[in-house]
């Protein structure tokens, strides 16, 4: 673990460094690379928060969707509807325009409050995380025109990261 530590540090002293490159470099899960990360910019919570959450998320606005796949980064932006819970599922099921989809209930084994620089710009993310801790889907606070973070959603993010 030390080991990685020391690889990870190494890595991060070139400020173009992204954190999904080091995962990749180093041969583990961007989460793995997360952990060595100061409190500010990475805090990590129990799955089981999973709901409260995502109803918090409900009321942001529009966001950034993200799904990380090896071949193709998806990414979309969304006003994410509070998810219902029925049959193990959390089911996203918005207007047309909206994120739909369905969630297992246990899949996700932790949460990543993420606040970290890329390409020069901090951003703040919330990650899901399996067991396995892989990355299930991201959601990235908005940005205007001008690439400015939208203020209510950055107060409402430090404001669910605190509360935990």
């Amino acid at each position: 673990m030390e080991n990685l530590e020391n690889k990870v540090a190494e890595l991060f002293k070139d400020e173009k460094m992204s954190v999904l490159q080091a995962a990749s470099q180093l041969n583990v899960n961007e989460c793995e690379i997360l952990r060595f990360k100061s409190l500010e910019e990475f805090k990590e919570i129990c799955g089981s928060h999973l709901s409260e959450v995502l109803q918090d998320i409900a009321s942001w606005g529009e966001v950034m969707f993200c799904k990380n796949t090896p071949e193709f980064i998806i990414e979309f932006k969304t006003k994410i509807d509070e998810a219902k819970k029925a049959r193990g599922y959390y089911n996203f099921c918005g207007k047309s325009g909206f994120l739909g989809g369905h969630l297992k209930e246990e899949a996700v084994a932790s949460i990543g409050f993420v606040s970290t620089k890329f390409m020069g710009l901090l951003g703040h993310s919330i990650h899901f995380y399996s067991a396995k801790n892989e990355t299930i889907f991201k959601i990235y606070l908005s940005r205007d025109e001008k690439r400015e973070l939208d203020k209510a959603q950055v107060e409402k993010f430090l404001a669910l990261k605190e509360r935990f």
